[in-house]
């Protein structure tokens, strides 16, 4: 059983923009995921930033220094600081590169996202223009059988 042109016509349409907007929805609900982990990340490692600074502050004040890196604190097997300073100072590290692998994924998924659906609505308008000139042919065809 063969389709007629129309609905042959009818069913690429419909598969050209279904396609497209599936996959732009599903690059943008992973785009919006890592941004989400990207978000927390970042937030997680101005936590643990801050919780480095305090602990840096505090050995500077107890052991009356003018600056000092969390190496030498961890350094120091005296230093009542040392144990916080590096578990923080590891945290620290750790959110650094799981915000920068965030922050490229996101980005990653985001511009195919954004290029799906600008294809999407092209191709929307195409196929609308398509249509139209489909539809005036076929009228025209049928005037010219009569």
């Amino acid at each position: 059983m063969a389709l007629a042109k129309k609905n042959k016509r009818l069913l690429s349409y419909v598969a050209i923009l279904g396609g497209l907007a599936v996959l732009s929805l599903t690059f943008f609900t992973v785009s919006q995921f890592e941004k989400a982990k990207c978000n927390a990340a970042d937030s997680t490692l101005t936590m643990c930033e801050n919780k480095l600074i305090k602990l840096t502050t505090a050995y500077k004040k107890d052991k009356g220094v003018e600056e000092v890196t969390p190496e030498e604190i961890i350094a120091d097997d005296t230093s009542e600081y040392r144990d916080a300073t590096e578990y923080w100072y590891s945290n620290v590290q750790y959110f650094q590169k799981e915000s920068n692998k965030n922050a490229t994924v996101y980005k990653c998924t985001s511009i195919p996202a954004y290029i799906f659906s600008m294809s999407t609505l092209v191709a929307f308008g195409l196929i609308l223009k398509h249509a139209e000139k489909a539809k005036e042919k076929e009228d025209e065809e049928a005037v010219l059988q009569r």
